[in-house]
């Protein structure tokens, strides 16, 4: 049954569309919820909200949170956060200034190669978006050096690659709390994203329970049945909620759909979001 996204960005990170037509997107497609995660920013919220109470769809404010895990990048998806809290916008308002530091250096780097990028520039071709790595990936297409944004990843921008800067993280821990101050629940991104052995599945998972955090992204685009299997199995074990997105980009990455994933794999019912909700409550952190 597909009814929910729990993993789309806008504009105002590193997607194609703006919060508004996200939602407009969303609607067309029969959902009944959708969250806003953007990378390190609820800056789209309140936007999509409002699109969300004109069309008629639910609308879950939320963000995708960088952290620090041995060695590792472990991304942390928040909902139902409180976009105007103080302590959460002075956090990120760190994390940009963390971002910039680093994308002068990606600058740098990629000048020494002649490839010339203007930062002000693709601010201003991006007005209002959070500057990252996929609007580098943009820069390399344009000049030929990549064929599309995952291409450019994989030559140029990934871990250990070229152009790769790293730049600081929240610990586990510190994201967790951050997204419980700001009245969210919080939910452990991707997991199978990080190619984890078993013991290091085990030893993120404890981490991740041991710091308060409800969800475990189960269902994604490219998972197959047996994953998320295995995933709903490991939620159940450390007392997780089963979370459900795309991770949708729109044009940026042509090959995920909103609700669907990448064949049809993601079909969400609304009462993972329920669940999700229910434990909130249960946990003393709903609004």
């Amino acid at each position: 049954m597909r009814e929910i996204d729990l993993h789309t960005h806008t504009n105002i990170s590193d997607g194609s569309e703006s919060p508004t037509d996200t939602v407009a997107h969303a609607k067309a497609l029969g959902l009944k919820a959708i969250a806003i995660t953007d990378h390190d920013t609820a800056n789209g919220v309140p936007e999509a909200k409002a699109a969300g109470e004109k069309l008629g769809i639910e609308v879950v404010g939320g963000l995708e949170l960088g952290c620090g895990w041995y060695g590792k990048e472990v991304h942390m998806l928040a909902y139902d956060i409180d976009p105007h809290n103080e302590k959460l916008n002075g956090t990120l308002e760190w994390i940009v200034t963390d971002r910039d530091e680093r994308n002068k250096k990606m600058v740098d780097l990629m000048a020494k190669d002649g490839i010339i990028i203007d930062l002000d520039e693709l601010k201003a071709e991006h007005p209002g978006s959070i500057i990252g790595r996929p609007h580098f990936a943009l820069c390399l297409i344009r000049a030929g050096l990549a064929d599309s944004v995952q291409d450019a990843f994989v030559r140029y921008l990934d871990p250990g690659r070229k152009y790769y800067i790293r730049r600081h993280f929240l610990s586990v821990e510190e994201a967790a709390e951050l997204i419980r101050g700001a009245g969210g629940v919080s939910s452990i991104a991707h997991p199978m994203q990080y190619r984890l052995d078993d013991e290091g599945m085990t030893e993120l998972m404890e981490k991740a329970r041991d710091a308060g955090v409800s969800g475990l992204e189960c269902y994604y685009s490219g998972y197959s049945p047996e994953v998320c299997a295995r995933l709903k199995a490991l939620a159940a074990a450390y007392g997780f909620c089963a979370t459900a997105g795309s991770d949708w980009h729109g044009s940026h990455k042509p090959h995920i759909e909103m609700g669907s994933g990448m064949h049809g794999e993601l079909n969400a019912p609304y009462e993972l979001l329920v669940k999700l909700r229910e434990r909130e409550k249960c946990h003393g952190f709903s609004k």
